[in-house]
Order: structure tokens, then sequence, then C-alpha cells
């Protein structure tokens, strides 16, 4: 079996918190034609958390342990390559199926997000409750983000990438500090290094293949059908283009409701992880529990 994924080498472990690492224990698990590695982590109500790009699940590292206090929680690398969404949907059955109840809360941030809309309306039966964090019914530049996405945004990672670590991360902690990009001032040296980190371990095609993915999401027309509870769920320095997105979501889904994270950017599953967790814990809790298996 080849990788779901291109591998996060495991020495990103020594860029965040001990404490961050509790419980996590990956496994592999076979996909259809492929292989991706699974964490499972905690007991009580499941919750799938989705990543968002590259794909790997550590984007949740922040939040996992905490949230495995009152959840079972499961996430896994999504699958690389060329890979569609009715190929990645796949995977999403093939995780729950195994590692999931018959009902489960679904959280997804950024293109994860997508994926989790697009789950919540393939699979209705299956999702007791749908946070989406930062994400999008459909990707557009905002005549305000265009400067950060086609000139902020490359010179960053090309920094990020390929700059000596003390230059990077001094650059990190200025950008943190006016949060610009994706940064914010939440942001401590233990979030920017695990950010370099993965900044310089994705590949370029896996990167520009999930960008292609993204561009070919448009959920627009189906939000109407959204059947379970929704929160959307947004850093309050997001960008124009998240705020957007959040407002239209907000538009379509019947019922969906909004929570902002605080001082926080796009990062903040990592940033502010304390106040998501919270947030989850308190929108999810009663839902998951009261739902049925």
């Amino acid at each position: 079996m080849r990788s779901a994924s291109a591998r996060l080498d495991p020495a990103w472990r020594r860029h965040v918190p001990p404490e961050w690492l509790d419980g996590w224990a990956p496994v592999p698990f076979a996909l259809r034609g492929a292989a991706t590695e699974v964490v499972a982590l905690g007991t009580g109500p499941p919750l799938l958390l989705l990543p968002p790009l590259p794909g790997w699940k550590e984007a949740w590292i922040a939040c996992a342990g905490r949230l495995a206090r009152r959840f079972r929680v499961v996430s896994f690398d999504l699958r690389a390559g060329a890979a569609g969404w009715d190929a990645l949907l796949d995977d999403v059955d093939r995780v729950a199926e195994v590692f999931l109840e018959a009902r489960a809360g679904v959280v997804g941030h950024s293109l994860g997000g997508a994926l989790a809309l697009r789950w919540a309306l393939r699979r209705p039966e299956r999702v007791v409750a749908l946070v989406l964090s930062s994400a999008f019914a459909r990707l557009s530049t905002p005549a305000g983000d265009r400067l950060g996405r086609f000139v902020e945004q490359p010179l960053v990672l090309a920094a990020q990438r390929w700059l000596p670590e003390r230059a990077a991360l001094a650059l990190a902690r200025r950008l943190a500090a006016r949060g610009a990009w994706v940064y914010d001032p939440r942001c401590g040296d233990d979030v920017l290094r695990f950010v370099r980190f993965g900044i310089r371990a994705v590949p370029i095609t896996l990167a520009a293949a999930r960008v292609r993915l993204a561009l070919a999401h448009d959920a627009t027309a189906a939000l109407p059908a959204v059947a379970c509870p929704t929160l959307v769920v947004r850093g309050e320095g997001e960008s124009g283009f998240v705020r957007q997105a959040a407002a239209t979501l907000l538009r379509g889904i019947r019922g969906a409701t909004e929570a902002v994270s605080p001082g926080a950017g796009h990062l903040h599953p990592l940033s502010n992880a304390a106040w998501l967790c919270a947030t989850l814990e308190e929108w999810l809790g009663s839902r998951l529990e009261s739902g049925p298996g």
C-alpha cells in the first residue's frame, strides 16, 4: 500500500508542547488502493476531525487531546496525489465505518471544512452535528484579499521554506504581531515552529493538487440541503474571503449559528485551541450525547 499523503516527518513532535502529544498514537489503516494513518483517542460520543490543506491530521494536534476528555476523537491523513472529492469522500466513508459509531459529530477546518460539508450532504444519516471552521462553499478572492493571496502568501511561504530557522522564526514573530497572512498575535513560538516545519515538509505538488481541489469545490446551491445542526466558526482576524465565506454558509444553511475566535486568525485551531475546544464542547456536547446511535 502507498501512503495516503506525504508523510509528515515524526520530527514535528519536537516543535509542540509535550501535553499536545498525550494519547496521540496513529495506526496504519488501509483505504481503497492506498493507505493512511488514523488517530483515535478518548472515549465518549464520536467526533471526526477533518484536516485542512495539505491534509495532515496533525493540524488538529492542539485540539485532539483536549477534545478527547469529552469525546472519542478520530482524525486521519487525507489521500494524496490527484485524488478528487469523490475519492476523499469514499475514504471518509471507510474511516467512519471502522472507527465511528452509526452517527457522529464532524468538524472540518478550511479545506477539511469543505470535505465535512460534502460528507454531511452525502451521508446525512451519519452526521449528528456539523462544525465548519474557516470553511467555504466556494473559493473566491475578494478585491481586498488579492495582495495577501497573490503577493504576501507566496513571499511568506518562500521565506518560511528556505530561510534559516532563526531568521524564519524572527520573521514569523513580526508577521504574527501584526496579524499578517494566517498568523495572529496568539501564535506562540511552538505554533510558529510547527507551521514552518509543515511548510518545509509539504511537497509542492501536493499543495498544488489541494489548491486545484479547492478550486473545484462549489457547494453553494446545496447549502439548503444540510439537514443537521451546524456551527460556523472563524477567527476574528481572518481574511475578507473567510468572513464572506462564513456569511454565505450562515445564509445558506438553515438554522446555522456562528462563533468567532477572539483575537485569532486562520490558524485558530492551533493559536486559540483552548477557546475552540471549549466552544465545541459546549455546542456539541448535548447534541452528540442526545443523538441516536
